[in-house]
């Protein structure tokens, strides 16, 4: 079956418009929703206020901090100007926030079609992934994933300087793409790759900042410094909150913060050598998924273009994972007490982590027969023409004419295809 860019705009389009629907027609999902949250206390309570300045760290009103990055921060403004209620506001901030869904789409595509990974995988592994279906207008992750999967795009096109300003931007959306950025460093050979790298990723996060730095800096400051979940703890978050009922939630925060530092350094060293490039920026993700202090449901958006690019991952046990994350959500208004350690939530979130380990090992297990994007003396330092001796080849063969390389050793099947289902 062949798979063109325009159907799978299509198919996204349709499956974001369900994302969307849910959270328009269904009251509950609207509160559940961090977007709709954002009208309830802080656009409707200050009659849509500058952010950082109407509403921060250091003025907000009483239901907890405004900790959102600078992206998230303007559309929440602009989608609260004159709208006469809360569905207008949601599907104004559908509409800023879908060209992002557009931009993740078509990378993936470019990607997939220029590096020979098998484009039907963008189909499960993305666009009907649950996690997109229920939490791609849930908050604003898919502004920094779709930013992060450009950024890879131009990694392998041996751009520095829109790596970096996809990072910077993604930053403005979302703080993970900057823990991305050593992996996108580490596989330059050139220290001034690496510094245009650098540059262009801080270039990149504060020109969306610049305007509220100049209206209120203190506001912006003290919010950005601001702790993310400030507004209390869930259950869902983290597997580190069960030590909140212990009446240890600061300490249990250092620890999973010390942990997952320890695995992240620890899983990088043993991917050093052989190690894939997008495998490495999937084990950064599923670690800060896995072990830091505030990982809700919606963190799982950032897994899904990896899931893609990595076709060591086949689909039932995907589907499980992902399928499990995004019953926390739908399960929520059917639980009696959702806030309850080990009630219904907490046990789905334990499967949920559960898998996910089994993913992670699975991933370091197939590691030298993943994607693997070597370094080239000839560019500036960047991923360059793509080696397949021993792993799989991501040489543009089978887009065209369907040739193999000389060197894949029937490796190729397995980016190909892709669709094995265990």
């Amino acid at each position: 079956m062949r798979v063109g860019l325009r159907g799978l705009l299509a198919l996204a389009t349709a499956a974001y418009l369900v994302s969307v629907s849910s959270k328009i027609l269904l009251p509950p999902l609207q509160s559940y929703s961090d977007i709709g949250f954002m009208y309830d206390v802080f656009v409707l309570p200050t009659h849509n206020g500058i952010p950082y300045h109407a509403y921060s760290a250091i003025s907000s009103p009483s239901h907890g901090y405004f900790v959102y990055s600078a992206i998230p921060a303007i559309l929440i403004w602009l989608s609260g100007f004159g709208v006469p209620s809360k569905e207008f506001y949601l599907a104004r901030m559908a509409l800023f926030t879908f060209p992002f869904v557009i931009l993740a789409v078509y990378f993936l595509y470019r990607i997939c079609v220029e590096f020979g990974v098998d484009c039907r995988r963008i189909i499960p592994f993305f666009i009907l992934a649950p996690s997109f279906l229920v939490m791609s207008f849930y908050s604003w992750d898919i502004i920094a994933t779709s930013l992060v999967v450009a950024a890879v795009f131009y990694a392998f096109k041996k751009n520095p300087r829109l790596v970096g300003l996809c990072l910077g931007l993604g930053f403005a959306a979302k703080d993970y793409p900057l823990l991305l950025l050593p992996v996108f460093m580490k596989e330059t050979q050139t220290w001034r790759s690496r510094f245009e790298i650098l540059l262009s990723t801080v270039l990149g996060g504060l020109i969306p900042n610049l305007p509220f730095i100049f209206i209120d800096f203190n506001g912006w400051f003290h919010t950005m410094a601001a702790p993310s979940g400030g507004g209390g703890l869930y259950v869902e978050d983290s597997i580190w909150n069960v030590i909140q009922y212990y009446h240890l939630i600061e300490q249990g925060r250092l620890m999973s913060i010390v942990a997952w530092a320890i695995v992240i350094f620890a899983i990088l060293c043993v991917t050093f050598s052989t190690g894939s490039f997008v495998l490495k920026l999937w084990l950064v993700e599923a670690t800060t998924i896995l072990v830091f202090p505030t990982s809700p449901p919606q963190f799982n958006v950032w897994l899904l273009p990896m899931f893609v690019l990595l076709p060591i991952f086949q689909y039932l046990p995907f589907l499980a994972f992902d399928f499990l994350n995004s019953a926390i959500a739908l399960v929520w208004f059917w639980t009696a007490d959702p806030f309850l350690a080990w009630g219904l939530i907490w046990d789905i979130f334990l499967a949920r982590i559960g898998l996910l380990v089994i993913l992670l090992i699975w991933a370091l297990h197939g590691r030298s027969v993943s994607l693997t994007v070597p370094y080239n003396s000839k560019s500036q330092g960047l991923p360059g023409q793509l080696n397949s001796v021993g792993q799989c080849s991501l040489l543009p063969w089978g887009t065209a004419n369907n040739r193999r390389d000389k060197h894949d050793h029937g490796l190729s099947s397995i980016c190909r295809t892709g669709f094995e289902w265990f």
